[in-house]
């Protein structure tokens, strides 16, 4: 490419760009310039030009365009892939509008059937993504076995059934009080509505111990691993989750607890709506919206998308290492995992849960900074 040619693409590069960053791309323009984000050429004249409009600064300004980008993905690409990889450049801006404009060639060659071949070399079976499983343990010690199979009252718990429709877990109000606990294994994960109202969703490798009804006091439960709640109002009884060694106390509220670590150091709460009062030894946090406990300590700029990512059926990482990764694939799809090599790079990723750990892998691939094998339910990272 000539110097002159490359002014002239570096030129319109920017205006496509300033257009996309205003909202005013045109249809058109937007597959201009997503053919050219398809050349090898185009791709390197984009990465310069990110180099150079990089800023650091959390400003108004950039908040805004970020906020705008993520809305026009949610909206645009909901269950597309978009993974990058995060080399020269910090994550940032930058990074969040590279997703957005190589995610929507993804959704483009998908769309157009032009995604290429997957790399499967080394793949020598594939691990299928979880589903609705759980193990249910009574009060008296029974256990009984839920999935997706299994409709209907629940054997022994004359005020609980599992809806057909819907997947849900459904406890209705009794005048007996009882303690069941519900475990999700790797690979599984479940959906609780409770005798209050109070909708629960339960992430892999984890568990709720909760009473059958609540006739008065706090309503009180107990979570290990990550859940999400939908807490009913109700100003005369708190309801209140411990994991670890924090209490969480709200009236009615939405929020995310990861308590994988397993102690309140490493729990973390985040606000979607309303507020909660976190509490752990003789210290307290209270939430906003937006806001995140991690341990003790206050984040007033979580993200949510990236936080609810796995609720609502999606892998999300923004910055995240090989090991962060890695981590959500192995409860996700019940595979151990090898690390052969040390992998430096982050990664921007969204992709659908839904698909087989193959699919997500190759997507990763694609950045030419990682290789997989998987042979049985192992998965060996490398170079």
């Amino acid at each position: 490419m000539s110097e002159k040619s490359y002014l002239q693409n570096e030129s319109r590069l920017l205006e496509l760009f300033d257009a996309y960053l205003t909202g005013a791309l045109k249809d058109e323009d937007r597959e201009e310039l997503a053919r050219v984000l398809e050349t090898p050429e185009g791709e390197e004249l984009f990465k310069s030009v990110m180099v150079r409009d990089v800023d650091e600064e959390r400003s108004s300004e950039v908040l805004a365009v970020k906020e705008g980008i993520d809305r026009w993905l949610g909206d645009h690409v909901t269950r597309g892939a978009r993974v990058v990889p995060l080399r020269r450049w910090s994550y940032g801006v930058a990074a969040a509008l590279l997703v957005g404009l190589i995610g929507f060639v993804v959704y483009r060659r998908a769309a157009s059937g032009k995604e290429g071949n997957p790399v499967v070399a080394g793949y020598k079976n594939d691990i299928y993504p979880g589903r609705n499983k759980a193990v249910l343990k009574l009060s008296d010690g029974k256990v009984v076995q839920l999935d997706e199979a299994l409709v209907g009252d629940i054997k022994g718990q004359s005020d609980a059934v599992i809806s057909k429709d819907s997947g849900w877990v459904s406890y209705q109000a009794g005048r007996e009080v009882r303690f069941n606990d519900v475990y999700t294994p790797a690979g599984g994960q479940i959906k609780l509505f409770l005798a209050d109202g109070t909708r629960v969703w339960l992430d892999a490798s984890s568990s709720i111990h909760f009473p059958t009804a609540f006739p008065s006091g706090p309503r009180e439960v107990v979570v290990t691993g990550q859940a999400y709640f939908e807490v009913a109002p109700n100003s005369k009884q708190a309801f209140v989750v411990h994991a670890g060694d924090q209490a969480i106390q709200v009236l009615g509220t939405n929020f995310n607890v990861n308590a994988y670590s397993g102690d309140g150091l490493g729990v973390k709460t985040t606000l979607e709506k309303g507020s909660v009062l976190v509490r752990s030894g003789s210290g307290s946090l209270l939430l906003k919206p937006g806001e995140q406990a991690d341990g003790m300590v206050l984040k007033k700029d979580a993200d949510l998308e990236e936080v609810l990512a796995w609720k609502n059926g999606e892998f999300r990482f923004k910055g995240a290492s090989i090991e962060a990764i890695m981590e959500q694939v192995s409860r996700w799809y019940g595979a151990k995992v090898v690390y052969k090599d040390r992998i430096n790079e982050e990664f921007v990723a969204r992709v659908s849960r839904d698909v087989p750990v193959s699919k997500l892998l190759q997507y990763l691939e694609e950045t030419g900074q990682v290789r997989f094998l998987i042979e049985d339910k192992t998965i060996t990272v490398m170079k």
